[in-house]
């Protein structure tokens, strides 16, 4: 994410190359993205059958975790443990969503959303890591993105219609792929510790769920 403190600067231990550093913590992430989904694949089965009464008290306590793993970053044991909580609440909440749309006859578009989040999270990634450009600098400005988001996102609740839904939903797919080559990137510059590690992941899985929920919005036709 964004918001998230920058990493230090890695410096290269003697003998050590600075991409054998981004390897090892690009391995890291990507060990570390795995199990996190799995955690939340668990969390979305237990949210399915969830009463929707539940979601707004799992939406607070995903964002006391969010803050919980950027700050026992350094922790280890404790990182990695409230990384996995979070995607399992995260899992949950994600339950009721897809119970929603499945519900309503989207079944199929749910699936659809998916296989394009995961075709897209891949090239993506590949651009992240292949580019050469220093995408550092486009942190002020996707935060800003982020925010300008979120204030759009409860207008619309109240003064929105469907053509601002509809752009809402673009802009979010947009912003958080965006994010997503960003946080990928960060794997190669950021140094080779778990606590960085456990950070990229936050953000990186992050990014991946935001954009599944805004493609499907759009595949759904934007429907409320």
């Amino acid at each position: 994410m964004s918001s998230m403190p920058p990493e230090r600067v890695q410096r290269a231990p003697f003998g050590t190359t600075t991409g054998e550093l981004a390897s090892g913590l690009l391995a890291k992430v990507f060990g570390l993205l795995a199990f996190s989904f799995a955690a939340s694949a668990v969390g979305g089965l237990v949210g399915y059958r969830l009463s929707p009464s539940w979601f707004l008290p799992l939406i607070l306590v995903e964002f006391g975790l969010i803050f919980a793993v950027q700050r026992m970053r350094e922790r280890e044991g404790w990182n990695v443990a409230l990384l996995y909580t979070f995607t399992f609440v995260s899992g949950m909440t994600l339950g009721p969503i897809i119970a929603a749309y499945t519900s309503a006859g989207l079944g199929l578009v749910v699936l659809q959303a998916a296989g394009v989040t995961a075709a897209m999270t891949v090239g993506l990634s590949f651009y992240a890591l292949g580019t050469k450009r220093d995408l550092s600098g486009l942190q002020t400005y996707v935060f800003l993105g982020l925010l300008g988001l979120i204030v759009a996102s409860v207008a619309n609740i109240w003064v929105g219609g469907p053509a601002l839904y509809a752009l809402l939903s673009w802009g979010g797919a947009l912003l958080f792929s965006v994010l997503l080559v960003f946080d990928v990137n960060r794997t190669r510059r950021a140094e080779d510790t778990l606590g960085n590690a456990v950070v990229i992941t936050l953000g990186i899985y992050l990014d991946i769920v935001n954009l599944f929920l805004f493609i499907l919005r759009i595949l759904s036709g934007n429907r409320r």
